[in-house]
């Protein structure tokens, strides 16, 4: 077996961790020595990888309401892709396209968005009367899984839509639980989300399905509040709190089994993702009064 080390660098935390099976020895972030996506007096949360690596989206509310920026590692530089009156959140990166998914909030009215990367435009992602956050793309581009809200249970569940066969399906049923954004696999079969009791003690809890909206896995003992997969599919990276308020990333087995600690320390963290060769690790770390985007380095030992 590997040794799996954190250490501590001048720009980048360097992990040595095989994200689909080693031991590991958590460490603590340093707040001066990582490189930092940061804006003044802003939250900057829900990163999410360009096909290529070279470029992240996220979200910031710098000039107020929540807009989506870019930043490219190339020119290091940072582009502000929209500027409205609506809250425009958890971007992602469409599949073979330059265009970023999001969705774009105004009161209680939430509905999916595309804009290009390229010309600016901006668009439905697909004609639905239907509230729905928190896009999802299967690797081919065909399928989008994500939050809508069911008018007849008055719920949000997780929807998928279809854009080859215009095709619309809702994939969940629940009543007493609340569900978060959901997540393709790497691969496509599996679509992870997560899951919270709506009565005390609320507890957490993560689920897996296939498109079809079929249970493939239970995950009791995961109580993550935000998730990504490992670029191979075998795990997933999840955030958690503490009693004690000690905030922790950690890896999991897909099936819930084998879990190792990567950070653990008082810095929150949320919405991890790992880039799609698996060498760089986005997460949201609130280090003083705002979240800022941080860059970990992921390697093998």
């Amino acid at each position: 077996m590997r040794k799996v080390k954190i250490v501590i660098s001048v720009l980048l935390i360097a992990v040595f961790v095989a994200l689909n099976g080693s031991c590991l020895v958590a460490r603590e972030l340093n707040a001066d020595s990582v490189f930092r996506i940061k804006m003044k007096n802003s939250d900057e949360l829900y990163p999410a990888w360009s096909a290529d690596g070279t470029r992240l989206v996220f979200q910031s509310n710098r000039y107020g309401n929540n807009d989506i920026f870019l930043y490219d590692f190339l020119k290091d530089t940072v582009l502000r892709l929209t500027n409205g009156k609506a809250d425009e959140q958890h971007p992602v990166f469409m599949p073979e396209s330059n265009s970023v998914a999001f969705d774009s909030r105004i009161g209680n009215k939430v509905y999916l968005f595309k804009i290009d990367t390229v010309t600016g435009r901006k668009d439905v992602l697909f004609t639905r009367k239907l509230f729905c956050e928190a896009p999802s793309f299967s690797p081919s581009g065909r399928l989008v899984v994500f939050k809508g809200y069911d008018r007849n249970s008055e719920t949000w569940q997780i929807f998928s839509y279809d854009f080859v066969y215009d095709n619309l399906n809702r994939l969940t049923h629940y009543t007493g639980k609340k569900v978060s954004a959901p997540v393709f696999s790497p691969n496509g079969k599996v679509i992870l989300f997560g899951l919270q009791d709506k009565e005390p003690p609320y507890k957490r809890s993560m689920e897996e399905i296939n498109w079809y909206g079929e249970r493939v896995c239970h995950l009791d003992s995961v109580q993550g509040s935000s998730y990504c997969w490992s670029d191979a599919g075998f795990r997933i990276i999840y955030s958690d709190k503490q009693p004690d308020s000690v905030f922790r990333l950690l890896s999991v087995r897909s099936d819930g089994t084998s879990t190792y600690i990567l950070l653990d320390d008082r810095f929150p963290k949320f919405s991890p993702a790992l880039s799609p060769d698996g060498s760089k690790l986005a997460v949201a770390v609130k280090f003083e009064n705002d979240f800022d985007i941080v860059i970990i380095k992921v390697t093998d030992e």
